[in-house]
């Protein structure tokens, strides 16, 4: 909800600059400061559209921090607290029998055991490295994508309010933000290729 309010409000801009554009023209107001205003008016829409591009972008990345590679880690770590779970079992099962006799029977139990034990503690131990380098990088890539995204964010906002629009497309630029013509579809893969 709170990613949806800036970016529908940010999305009014361009429509109802949009609107009063067409209506200026529908009206026939040709005089010089109707005119003056539908210029400002369309260069406003034309910011507009350009910062809702800066914060769709915005909320895109942040929204792939949030319910990708934040949800990538969590699905490790309960993978991890599954392994150590079936690690601990079958310690508890190795243990009982090594205090248990020794004889014919009991040794082939014990050394089935012994190899559970040993595929379930490599599993355990990888699954340990895996959160640990997740957690590392998740950390790194947190900061990092949100750092960046706060300076895009503040860029464009500050360009926007204060018409500057070179700035503002020069925002764009630097986080390699590519705008869509309106009317306009992406071509699908096959006619890329």
């Amino acid at each position: 909800m709170a990613q949806e309010s800036p970016k529908s409000s940010a999305a009014e801009i361009p429509v109802t600059s949009n609107g009063e554009v067409d209506d200026s023209r529908e009206h026939g107001f040709n005089r010089e400061e109707f005119g003056y205003n539908a210029d400002t008016q369309k260069l406003l829409a034309k910011n507009g559209e350009t910062l809702l591009g800066a914060i769709n972008f915005f909320i895109a990345s942040v929204n792939t921090l949030v319910n990708k590679t934040i949800e990538d880690t969590l699905m490790t770590v309960k993978q991890y607290e599954s392994a150590r779970i079936e690690y601990d079992a079958y310690r508890t099962d190795l243990e009982e029998l090594n205090l248990g006799p020794r004889d014919a029977n009991t040794l082939p139990k014990i050394e089935q055991s012994q190899h559970l034990f040993q595929v379930h503690k490599e599993k355990y131990d990888k699954m340990r490295n895996d959160v640990s380098i997740k957690l590392k990088f998740l950390e790194e890539n947190k900061v990092k994508v949100l750092h960046n995204q706060l300076v895009l964010f503040h860029n464009a906002i500050a360009a926007y309010f204060a018409g500057n629009q070179k700035q503002l497309e020069q925002t764009l630029k630097q986080f390699h933000i590519k705008l869509k013509t309106p009317g306009v579809d992406a071509p699908s893969w096959l006619e890329e290729q």
